[in-house]
């Protein structure tokens, strides 16, 4: 989780967020410190529970599957939609324990028919046809796991630029305010006297 939001100081650090306040008369620079910025706001917080939850759930999902490979496809669907359901019913906590009870019998039958030696042809070919199941969900769970992987990606870099965008219009406004013609990151300045950092903080958090 830290390494997102470090992402998001590296970033901001290198482009040198600048406020768009040129009018008449502006000629003053300012510096704002963009890594206390990140840290105090409060916002950041928020954005980062919701990135966890997201992360939380698809584990779970995934770590239901990797445990299940013997269900059909069909059963995993039916099973995940029954558990999203928030006050599931009697009869649909029935179905999901019935589901959850034939995925421990289908792991029991392969486990016992794999330690056959030698196993009887009927045998062979039902750990052929469980090992069939249990390989395509095998596949099926690297592709989902590539899919959360990029959802993941995706609403990390939406949580970025939103945060980017408030401090740009935080340092914007401040800057306006204060008549500041640009402002640099301050880990680029040597000196500034016009550090509106805790201006920006409050300004940010206001919200």
């Amino acid at each position: 989780m830290k390494r997102t939001f470090t992402l998001l100081v590296v970033i901001a650090g290198i482009i040198s967020l600048t406020a768009v306040a040129w009018a008449q008369g502006q000629s003053a620079f300012g510096v704002v410190d963009l890594k206390r910025v990140v840290d105090e706001y409060e916002q950041r917080k928020a954005l980062e529970s919701q990135l966890q939850q997201m992360r939380d759930q698809m584990r779970a999902k995934l770590q239901w599957r990797a445990n299940n490979l013997l269900l059909e496809e069909a059963e995993i669907t039916e099973y995940e939609n029954l558990a999203s359901i928030t006050n599931p019913t009697d009869q649909q906590k029935q179905r999901m324990q019935q589901i959850e009870q034939k995925s421990q019998q289908l792991n029991q039958e392969l486990s016992q028919l794999r330690q056959k030696n030698p196993p009887s042809e009927q045998e062979v070919q039902r750990i052929n046809q469980l090992t069939a199941v249990e390989n395509r969900n095998k596949d099926l769970l690297a592709q989902l796991q590539e899919q959360f992987e990029q959802q993941l990606s995706t609403r990390r870099d939406e949580m970025i630029n939103q945060m980017l965008q408030d401090i740009r219009k935080a340092v914007a406004a401040i800057a306006q305010e204060k008549k500041l013609a640009v402002v640099f990151d301050s880990t680029q300045v040597l000196y500034a006297s016009n550090d509106i950092t805790s201006d920006v903080i409050k300004r940010l958090n206001k919200k």
